[in-house]
């Protein structure tokens, strides 16, 4: 069964279509993939922009006024095993608590962000004297303090609920804050996406007159195992009918530290930007904004707790901190946050160290609140816009485009393989730039984009090889026996250079006829004559080869040659020249050997009167420069490239004329024109082409 070219190329395109179609059905069915894909691909630009990094001279380094007083299984341990502290196991009093906010604070800190649970009484019995109420007093008494509570039970993103039936049924009869944040929030969905249900029941007396402020990391996945990329700077909590907006930590520490009163000013969030006198935060459809890290590890101070307690019951002016006495000043107008980490719970990965402390983390957030917000600053790393899909898309397609036109325009294999290469390269570089420039920041989807194009490349080029093995296949047969091993590697390599469709192009034409064939033909048996013309054509074949010559045809004695086609030259008409001189040189050498052709096989008396010269050749060539048609001509079973038209029809006049005159090589005044050094000539007259009613001189070639 055949196919006509045009169901080849329905075929084609159908097929197309269909992987294409294929392609998509993946993409969706594989969306969870790409999902995971292209966090590590964020975590991966996250961790080129840190200190040191990419454009790192453009932003803030890690803001040394940002410290965490930690409590962890070491600092626990040490302290149990000082008698000077004369503490109890843990669970420490919620009076030691009370002390150590009560030494921070004669140092003068900014704001000290406790990050401790105190859910639930210790003394029930309200005993102002109790461990609870003199903590409640001291976190009452102060007006820098932020205190945490953790929130539970998120809604689902686009879960519809009533308010005013979300009853409080979660064991948890307390409100996380005696007042709100002052919100307005204009994007509904993004309202529903930071909503939350419950939260750590912590008592009144704690929450009265303490800025309260949510501890909760925003994570992927619901295990402490999950990575830490994005902060949220809002929460709304919901019981009963009433509504919460909360901030967390890090927005209550940046609203502290800048004097912003979370009650009289408002904060709004207008198209994804979380707007405060002074600062903006950028925020996704998920309220959430992009952390901006600036170290791998001990990016902020970490002293222990058990240094400040052994300095605070010894009554010294300092405390020890890695072999080093450092004075108490030291904590003036810091920002101090006490955070509890413990192996395995209060660590997370994130995108620049695995287990890193949450206490660096909200450290970490707390910093770009503050410097990264402020609109003022010169050197703060903006937070990063995530790309509109639509625009996204459009992005994705053109980059398509651009691979589907580097097949298009490569002229061979290679070159397209590297232009697509260099496409995908250009698309995870331009991700890499516009995230990590300061003027852009920039998050654009890589992982189902390079999908795509990716796909695209390989389909594309698997296109291209396709029509190129066809092509070279083409080229191939159709002048595989017509030009030379060199000439045929050039159009394969190279099939751009080549116009397989009928065109007038200048060509020089050489006509090579052996004149005397008849009468050798006479003497010689058929074999010998066929062994012999064979010899003369082989011979002919090899110089024209030699000077890029392109065969025509080889019709009875004669052979028609042309250069200029597939492979132009300026030299052709000397190539020309320069074979023809060659072929008579060869014919010559081809005379003097004809008496050692074997005739043992044949009757003496048949050949008795033959000689040598007897068998002599003698080639007459003819030669034109001008324009002429070449293209594929013949009917649609049998066809090929030849060439046709007046400068044919000269040639095909002169060489009559030098068999009728015994001319060996005869050109015409155009061939004289068109080479670059002189060869010795005589002129021989002016020949009509029939038809036409202008002259054209010829001249004979004087072979030395």
């Amino acid at each position: 069964m055949s196919f006509k070219v045009e169901h080849i190329n329905k075929l084609k395109v159908f097929l197309t279509a269909f992987i294409i179609v294929l392609l998509f059905v993946f993409a969706q069915f594989f969306q969870s993939v790409f999902d995971i894909i292209e966090n590590e691909l964020v975590d991966l630009r996250s961790s080129l922009m840190l200190d040191g990094g990419l454009f790192s001279q453009r932003y803030k380094t890690a803001d040394s006024n940002i410290v965490v007083v930690s409590i962890n299984d070491l600092t626990q341990y040490e302290a149990a095993n000082s008698p000077e502290l004369n503490l109890r196991r843990w669970p420490w009093s919620r009076e030691v608590w009370a002390k150590v906010i009560d030494f921070l604070e004669k140092q003068n800190p900014s704001v000290i962000v406790v990050d401790l649970n105190f859910s639930n009484y210790e003394d029930l019995s309200r005993n102002y004297a109790s461990a609870d109420m003199r903590l409640a007093d001291t976190l009452g008494y102060y007006k820098n303090i932020v205190l945490a509570t953790a929130l539970r039970t998120q809604v689902g993103v686009g879960e519809k609920y009533d308010a005013s039936k979300i009853l409080d049924n979660f064991e948890n009869p307390y409100s996380p804050s005696s007042d709100a944040l002052n919100m307005r929030i204009y994007d509904s969905t993004l309202d529903s996406n930071i909503t939350y249900f419950s939260h750590t029941p912590i008592p009144d007396i704690f929450t009265n007159s303490t800025t309260m402020a949510v501890t909760n990391l925003v994570t992927d996945k619901e295990n402490s195992d999950a990575n830490v990329r994005y902060s949220q700077p809002v929460y709304r909590l919901i019981k009963g009918n009433k509504e919460f907006y909360l901030p967390s930590l890090a927005l209550a520490a940046m609203m502290k530290y800048k004097g912003i009163d979370p009650l009289t000013e408002e904060i709004v969030i207008k198209n994804n930007v979380l707007q405060l006198p002074g600062h903006s935060i950028r925020l996704d459809s998920k309220g959430r904004a992009l952390i901006n890290w600036h170290k791998e590890v001990n990016t902020y101070t970490d002293i222990p707790i058990n240094a400040l307690l052994l300095s605070k019951v010894r009554g010294t002016n300092y405390f020890e901190y890695n072999n080093s006495k450092v004075p108490l000043e030291f904590f003036k107008d810091k920002i101090v946050i006490i955070a509890q980490t413990q192996t395995g719970t209060e660590t997370h990965n994130t995108p620049v160290a695995k287990d890193m402390p949450d206490a660096q983390i909200k450290a970490t957030i707390i910093d770009n609140y503050i410097n990264d917000a402020d609109t003022q600053a010169k050197l703060r790393k903006n937070f990063v816009k995530h790309i509109n899909p639509v625009k996204g898309a459009i992005i994705t397609a053109a980059f398509c485009m651009a691979i589907v036109v580097a097949m298009l325009i490569a002229t061979n294999l290679p070159l397209a393989f590297v232009n697509g290469v260099l496409i995908i390269l250009t698309y995870v570089l331009f991700a890499l730039f516009v995230f990590a420039h300061p003027r852009f920041r920039l998050l654009i989807d890589m992982a189902e984009p390079l999908y795509w194009i990716c796909a695209i490349f390989l389909l594309a080029f698997s296109l291209k090889a396709h029509h190129e093995l066809k092509r070279r296949r083409k080229i191939e047969r159709i002048f595989g026996n017509l030009v030379s091993e060199k000439v045929l590697k050039q159009l394969v390599n190279k099939p751009h250079r080549l116009n397989l469709k009928s065109t007038v192009q200048k060509v020089t034409v050489m006509s090579c006829n052996i004149y005397n064939d008849i009468q050798i033909s006479k003497e010689l048996p058929p074999e010998k004559y066929v062994e012999l013309i064979n010899r003369i054509f082989n011979s002919i074949e090899k110089i024209i080869f030699k000077y890029n010559g392109t065969i025509n045809r080889f019709v009875g004695n004669s052979v028609l040659v042309y250069w200029g086609y597939p492979i132009h030259s300026r030299k052709d008409s000397e190539n020309a020249l320069r074979a023809a001189i060659e072929i008579q040189e060869k014919i010559e050498e081809i005379n003097t050997s004809v008496s050692t052709i074997n005739f043992e096989d044949y009757d003496e008396q048949t050949f008795e009167e033959k000689s040598p010269n007897k068998y002599s050749i003698d080639v007459k060539i003819a030669i034109n420069t001008g324009n002429a048609l070449v293209g594929q001509i013949g009917s649609s079973n049998l066809s090929d490239f030849t060439v046709m038209g007046e400068t044919v029809d000269v040639v095909e006049r002169i060489k009559d004329i030098c068999s009728e005159f015994d001319k060996n090589i005869i050109v015409t005044q155009s061939v004289l024109d068109n080479i670059d050094e002189k060869i010795p000539a005589q002129y021989a007259g002016a020949i009509r082409v029939k038809n036409s009613q202008d002259k054209i001189k010829i001249f004979e070639i004087n072979l030395i």
